[in-house]
C-alpha cells in the first residue's frame, strides 16, 4: 500500500511540473555577451565584455578560460568601474590560475535600494591578462566561455528569479599595429 501512494505521488509531480519546462520564452530579442580581445603590447592584453539585453537583469555569471598554446596566461586584474555595472552592489572577479580562467559574478542588490541593470547595451567589464613568464602571446591568445567551480555557467538572472543563457560572440583580436622602422 506504501508503494502504491509513492508512485501515485512521483506520477502526480511529473504531472505537475512537467508543465513548467513547456513554457514558451517571451523575454523578446536574444541577449547575447561580447568578449571583445584587444592588444596593450606584445605581452598584454584586456578583454572588453560587453552586453546586450533586452529586459532587466539582477545577477550575471561569466567564466572565462584563456590559453595560449603551452604558454601560461594569467588574468591580473578586472575592472568594472565605468561600465553598466557600476550601480551592482557585488562585483567579484574570482581568478583560477591553474586552470587559466576567471569567473566573474555580479548581483545587483540584496535589498531594494539599487534598481536592475535596465536594458540595453554596453561595457560591463574589462579584463587584463597576460603571460606568465612575459611571453609574446600574441599568435596563440585563445578566449572562450567555460563552467567553473563549483558549477558557474554563462548565465544572467532577471528579478523575476529567470535564467537568461545570452548568446556568446568573440569578436577577433584587435592587435596593435607596429611602427614601421
Amino acid at each position: 500500500m506504501n508503494l502504491r501512494k509513492i508512485i501515485l505521488f512521483a506520477l502526480g509531480m511529473m504531472l505537475l511540473t512537467g508543465g513548467l519546462y513547456a513554457q514558451v520564452d517571451n523575454a523578446g530579442a536574444v541577449d547575447t555577451m561580447y568578449l571583445e580581445p584587444y592588444q596593450i603590447d606584445a605581452k598584454n592584453w584586456a578583454v572588453n565584455v560587453s552586453l546586450f539585453n533586452d529586459e532587466e537583469i539582477i545577477a550575471i555569471s561569466l567564466p572565462v578560460i584563456f590559453s595560449a598554446g603551452t604558454t601560461k596566461i594569467v588574468a591580473d586584474s578586472t575592472v568594472f568601474t565605468g561600465g553598466r555595472v557600476d550601480h551592482f552592489r557585488i562585483k567579484t572577479a574570482r581568478v583560477d590560475t591553474t586552470a587559466q580562467c576567471l569567473t566573474i559574478g555580479l548581483i545587483w542588490d540584496l535589498g531594494v535600494s539599487v534598481p536592475p541593470m535596465a536594458p540595453g547595451t554596453g561595457r560591463i567589464a574589462t579584463i587584463f591578462i597576460s603571460a606568465l613568464d612575459g611571453s609574446d602571446i600574441t599568435e596563440s591568445l585563445k578566449i572562450d566561455t567555460t563552467t567553473t567551480n563549483p558549477n558557474n555557467s554563462l548565465q544572467m538572472v532577471m528579478p523575476d528569479v529567470k535564467e537568461v543563457i545570452p548568446a556568446l560572440i568573440i569578436k577577433p583580436a584587435e592587435m596593435k599595429k607596429q611602427n614601421p622602422d
